[in-house]
């Protein structure tokens, strides 16, 4: 009863912020301070009121969800019940995003400032965009001239293989995105066994009700969310089976090597491949995925991009855009409770309990936060959170076990998610 009067006021205090979040956002915006583009500070978007068919799909899958998911979860088979997550998972935030009509679900990929404005270029020359990305970025739109040249060579891969336009990338997006949800389990799981097992089957119907659903459909931070998560599962594979692990040690190196040149912000995030060696004291899997990494650096350099050079670019510019003036102590408050605001309140009041779970799903929580604190205190990342920390929230979504034998949560977390959705107009 104490644990859950702890959670309750954890997500009051959680709640609390958000609103002085609002008020104060709006009166600094008053001022001609600059906030956040939209009317809904903290959010990126602004506030409008709507619904259709697809939000009531939506509120039917989340009342099959909260009725049905944790006798589920606890009953069958564990890949099923993995493969039932990730399905439930793409399923209700592709219904959400439906709110405003089947064509808003790619909506977003195809803003003038995002990347497929460069995929025809592309496309055409993939080893000249490469080769000269560093000294073109400041003429490319934001997205592209924020990140490293990753997405925009995917991209223009697919456009070549006839898959190009944004609907192709909203699959790729919202598939990979949700598919973190099985990474996550596959390493807690391996990494803290049956007792891991035990908390993602308690967690998985808060996970997949979590308000993150709402950027999971369409951002291509969703992306990178898949791709880091399953670069820390095979490093977790590669860490804990028996007999040969280097294959699996390659192939998570391949797969984390790739983060850097998808998003700069994965750098720091990366941190959570080493809590598998230190769990596992196992740290030669560790070793040669880290050299596979290395490699995957030197091979991009060789293509002609090199990493720190990208990274210099983009911080000059973001000097240049409207971010680099919005103020600082806002957004250190307002990014830590727009992290809480993805997991939600099954997440937030969960929170209260992590000492009750298995040391390596404490381990990767601490890490999570601990990133997101990291990025908050450098000032880099200053607002857009809800987006940005989507590969950070999917490792602090498991703290909801501890809330599981409480049905109240799930209603909660998916009336928070439905809520959010109806009166939030959001660029993503």
């Amino acid at each position: 009863m104490l644990a859950t009067r702890r959670a309750v006021v954890a997500v009051g205090l959680w709640l609390t912020g958000l609103v002085l979040l609002w008020a104060v956002g709006r009166v600094l915006a008053d001022r001609g301070a600059v906030v956040t583009y939209g009317s809904a500070p903290p959010f990126i978007g602004y506030l409008h009121g709507r619904a259709s068919v697809g939000t009531v799909l939506a509120v039917v899958v989340a009342g099959v969800v909260v009725l049905s998911g944790p006798r589920f979860a606890r009953t069958a088979r564990w890949r099923l019940v993995l493969l039932a997550g990730w399905g439930a998972s793409t399923l209700f935030a592709v219904l959400l995003a439906a709110t405003d009509g089947l064509s808003a679900i790619a909506a977003p990929l195809t803003d003038e400032n995002d990347y497929l404005a460069v995929v025809p270029a592309v496309a055409q020359d993939p080893g000249e965009f490469l080769r000269s990305f560093t000294d073109q970025a400041l003429t490319y739109p934001v997205h592209v001239r924020g990140h490293p040249p990753g997405v925009p060579l995917l991209l223009g891969g697919l456009d070549r293989l006839g898959l190009g336009g944004a609907g192709w990338m909203a699959a790729l997006v919202v598939v990979v995105g949700t598919s973190s949800v099985v990474a996550v389990g596959v390493t807690v799981r391996a990494l803290a066994g049956t007792r891991g097992e035990e908390t993602v089957r308690r967690a998985l119907p808060a996970v997949v009700l979590a308000p993150a659903a709402l950027w999971l459909a369409t951002s291509a931070d969703a992306l990178f969310s898949g791709v880091l998560a399953w670069g820390v599962a095979l490093l977790a594979i590669a860490s804990t089976r028996e007999g040969r692990s280097w294959p699996w040690a390659i192939a998570a190196g391949l797969v984390l090597g790739l983060c850097p040149f998808l998003s700069y912000g994965l750098l720091p995030m990366g941190a959570l491949a080493l809590v598998v060696g230190i769990v596992t004291r196992r740290w030669a899997p560790t070793v040669v995925a880290g050299v596979v990494v290395l490699a995957c650096a030197a091979a991009w350099g060789a293509a002609g991009f090199w990493l720190p050079d990208g990274i210099a670019v983009t911080h000059l510019a973001s000097t240049l855009g409207r971010a680099a003036d919005r103020p600082y102590l806002y957004f250190l408050v307002a990014d830590l409770v727009l992290l809480g605001t993805l997991v939600g309140p099954a997440g937030v009041g969960g929170l209260v309990g992590l000492r009750h779970l298995p040391r390596a799903v404490r381990l990767l929580v601490v890490v999570a936060l601990g990133a997101a604190l990291l990025g908050a205190l450098s000032g880099v990342e200053r607002g857009e959170v809800e987006r940005i920390w989507l590969p950070l929230a999917c490792w602090v979504l498991p703290v909801a076990a501890t809330l599981a034998d409480r049905r109240g949560w799930l209603v909660a977390q998916a009336s928070a998610t439905i809520a959010l959705q109806v009166v939030l107009v959001s660029p993503w």
